[in-house]
């Protein structure tokens, strides 16, 4: 399925690289999304579990950054790509550092969260 709404190329094989990149993208930004809610949700209910979860999950999203970079910047190279192409592909690659800064603050918020519980007075 071309969800890029772009023509058929002449390479039937350039069309799945962009759908495979799409799909990268869909699935960091889903991931993403899954890492603010988990911060936001260790943040007000103080739970140092989920907070560690979003630390322990962030390389993923590091990882998806630098595997869809990469997968651009092969197209990029290989493909040349030209108009509409060429700007689909710059701007994925500007979405996932954008994904990535948010995937940030969701660590930031994990761990501030864990700074916070860690300095609470226990119950007594």
């Amino acid at each position: 399925m071309n969800r890029f709404n772009t023509a058929n190329h002449i390479s039937a094989q350039f069309d799945k690289e962009l759908e495979s990149i799409r799909e990268q993208v869909s699935t960091m930004g889903d991931l993403v999304q899954k890492q603010i809610t988990l911060a936001v949700e260790a943040f007000t209910t103080g739970s140092i579990d989920l907070a560690m979860q979003v630390l322990r999950q962030d390389d993923i999203i590091d990882e998806f950054e630098a595997a869809i970079d990469g997968d651009c910047a092969k197209v990029i190279a290989l493909r040349q790509p030209t108009g509409h192409d060429l700007r689909l592909l710059i701007s994925v690659i500007k979405i996932t550092g954008e994904l990535e800064s948010i995937a940030a603050k969701a660590e930031g918020i994990a761990d501030i969260t864990i700074q916070l519980n860690n300095s609470l007075p226990a119950d007594t």
